[in-house]
């Protein structure tokens, strides 16, 4: 699978991480269109293994140091490349809990973050639309979750079902922009990023 992903066919590849060029530049800036709604799908970062610390249950597993650090990188990366959020989703997992903070933390401007019982392993994805739904000004909602729930949510939300293949790593993050409100219309993929992507952004 190709580093970053976009719909439109006729813009240039992104080029590998590392490699000279790679910067904001490369991908569309999200655009801020009035009516229009963009969901950021992120997943968490990289995340303490189970039963570390001995006792820990899932639910309970933190970030590493070394995923703290690649959170911090990849939310600098969002931010320089120009992603904009009303508000920040995030499951109630510690590790997804604290991705969130990590990214809100980075972002220009103050954006408030809330826990959405819905982005739990197995979550509903009408929950979780309804949920959003209770807040319909804030159109630029970056959620924070779990795979395979993300995955196959991004594909749902572009009307492609598990065809997207859409699998998110450890720090990956996709945009999808929506004309009219999410739960009742067809989003279009803008860009699909994976982590080491993401940290190269400059």
């Amino acid at each position: 699978m190709s580093e970053a992903r976009r719909v439109s066919g006729n813009q240039p590849d992104a080029p590998e991480p590392g490699r000279r060029g790679a910067s904001s530049t490369v991908l569309r800036k999200p655009r801020s269109d009035g009516g229009a709604f963009q969901i950021f799908i992120m997943r968490h970062g990289i995340a303490a293994r189970r039963g570390s610390p001995p006792g820990t249950g899932d639910a309970k597993r933190p970030l590493t140091a070394k995923g703290k650090k690649r959170t911090e990188q990849i939310a600098a990366g969002l931010n320089r490349l120009g992603c904009e959020v009303d508000w920040i989703v995030t499951s109630p997992l510690v590790r997804a809990a604290q991705t969130a903070e990590i990214v809100a933390a980075a972002l220009s401007k103050k954006v408030s973050v809330d826990v959405c019982a819905a982005l739990r392993p197995g979550g509903s994805a009408e929950d979780l639309l309804s949920f959003m739904a209770k807040n319909p000004d804030r159109k630029r909602v970056l959620l924070v979750g779990h795979e395979p729930d993300l995955s196959e949510l991004a594909g749902r939300l572009i009307g492609a079902g598990s065809k997207a293949n859409l699998a998110f790593k450890k720090g990956g993050c996709c945009c999808i922009r929506f004309d009219h409100d999410p739960s009742r219309s067809t989003g279009q993929l803008l860009w699909w990023l994976t982590p080491r992507l993401l940290r190269a952004i400059k």
